[in-house]
């Protein structure tokens, strides 16, 4: 190697040297390995992302839409009928067209489009002056996909919520439904369904601390790949007909049950 090239190598190496030792140097000071986690996601744990989505992403009132507003004020002037079997949630619930599935005239649907566990907070109080005679339960979703919440504060919404109906409403049977699984991998959807079953996990032992039933919809409507089955949506979060149909099985013997 001829000297000068040699020269240039070690000039080289030298440089690289330098530059490596800034970085650590940058790094230690602006807080070593959380800084690297924070700075780099795919090495976040799952404690460490809740965390962080946390603290970057403050808590939203998103629920408060128009039509949130319009759907609410429909609600508040309904006539109350005595033992009233209401379903309550977000637009997966709003969608359904529960009392011609069921032929119930006693079912009355209280989901609205866009609905988070704030917003259940909000009116859970109005909802419970009828003293229904059951109430079936299912909202988180909008509160991962629009907020940005962390399980534990969405399981925190959802203890108050059932705090509400149990001293309020004490003889209401109360029916807390799974968040249904998504499809990330077919549709665009920001959602994990890593984080849907950890939190349907949460929501499980919840429902027992309160003597209230959990209802598993979740593993019923994945496919082979653990994915929200093509065959109940369009769109990877809303369901179809067929979609319907099916969580009208599942929940159909605690809608007719004394």
């Amino acid at each position: 190697m001829l000297p000068k090239n040699k020269t240039l190598l070690w000039i080289s190496i030298g440089l690289n040297i330098l530059f490596i030792a800034l970085d650590i140097t940058f790094t230690i000071r602006r807080g070593g390995i959380s800084y690297l986690v924070r700075k780099l996601p795919f090495l976040e744990t799952p404690s460490q992302k809740n965390s962080n989505r946390a603290k970057e992403h403050p808590r939203q009132n998103t629920y408060r839409s128009t039509y949130y507003q319009m759907r609410h004020s429909i609600f508040k002037i309904l006539p109350d009928s005595e033992g009233e079997i209401l379903l309550l949630g977000d637009s997966l619930t709003d969608q359904g067209e529960w009392q011609e599935l069921f032929k119930n005239v006693n079912i009355k649907n209280r989901g609205i489009n866009g609905e988070t566990t704030d917003g259940i907070i909000e009116r859970i109080n109005e909802i419970l002056e009828t003293k229904p005679q059951k109430i079936f339960l299912m909202i988180g979703v909008n509160d991962f996909w629009n907020e940005s919440k962390t399980i534990p504060m969405v399981v925190n919404n959802y203890r108050i919520i059932l705090n509400a109906i149990k001293k309020n409403t004490p003889t209401t049977q109360v029916f807390v439904q799974s968040i249904l699984p998504v499809n990330p991998d077919r549709y665009k959807i920001k959602l994990d369904n890593k984080e849907i079953e950890a939190f349907n996990d949460r929501l499980k032992i919840l429902a027992k601390k309160f003597s209230y039933q959990y209802v598993d919809l979740y593993s019923h409507f994945l496919d082979e790949k653990k994915q929200l089955s093509p065959r109940y949506t369009l769109d990877g979060v809303h369901l179809n007909g067929e979609g319907y149909l099916l969580w009208k099985k599942l929940i159909e013997k605690y809608i007719y049950s004394e």
